[in-house]
């Protein structure tokens, strides 16, 4: 399920994981999968301190799918036939009734999937480091010293250039990221200068930047369409 809107810049995606079963139209039978549900939000401008929204407002998400989708029989969730649509369409209309209004009114696509998660594409670079962000309410976790192993990847359709792969290693990696960059380090300011780091790099367009903190979370900056 999604929204027919403009592209915007900024996306990021949270994707939860449940295990069900539903019925087989037609044949009488059950089908088990492992099942994955994307929550897209999409933004033309961030929120302090450089977001589209809080990862952790998306906690009611995960909430919800533990109490009525996971280990479940979704025929009785969401209807039958309980296709993968079907039940996309069902959290959408959740998330837009129920997470905040500046959460919701972001909401630009849920997606659900059946299988393993593909493997990541082979032009991605992993590093890790370290960052705190500011501008926060007190006792946010991310208000702390903390780490990630990211992982930044070309959106789909693109490659990433190897003076990327060159600079996230010689000037990210192992670093404290507040002192290498001049901004906030979010995921979504992240995408950004290394998109723009690319094209100062003079390297072949690209469509846009994807960042991972967690296999579970990433963030993109998509280049601008007029």
């Amino acid at each position: 399920m999604s929204r027919q809107d403009k592209q915007e810049r900024y996306r990021i995606g949270k994707v939860f994981r449940f295990e069900a079963a539903r019925s087989v139209p037609g044949r009488g039978a059950l089908e088990g999968h492992s099942f994955s549900a994307e929550v897209v939000l999409a933004a033309d401008a961030l929120v302090a301190p450089g977001f589209v929204a809080d990862f952790g407002e998306l906690a009611p998400v995960r909430q919800y799918i533990d109490a009525n989708l996971d280990h479940r029989l979704l025929d009785d969730a969401v209807g039958v036939p309980a296709t993968n649509e079907r039940i996309a369409d069902r959290l959408y209309s959740w998330c837009r009734e129920y997470l905040p209004p500046h959460v919701g009114e972001r909401l630009e696509a849920v997606v659900v999937r059946t299988g393993r998660p593909p493997s990541e594409a082979a032009t991605s670079v992993g590093f890790g480091a370290s960052h705190r962000l500011g501008g926060l309410p007190e006792g946010h976790q991310c208000g702390r010293m903390h780490g990630h192993s990211y992982l930044v990847s070309p959106v789909p359709g693109g490659a990433l250039p190897p003076q990327l792969h060159a600079y996230v290693s010689a000037q990210l990696a192992g670093q404290v990221l507040n002192d290498v960059v001049p901004f906030e380090p979010t995921s979504e300011l992240l995408a950004r200068h290394l998109f723009e780091q690319a094209l100062a790099a003079g390297s072949p367009p690209l469509p846009g930047v994807r960042v991972s903190e967690t296999p579970s979370s990433w963030a993109e900056y998509r280049a601008g369409r007029e």
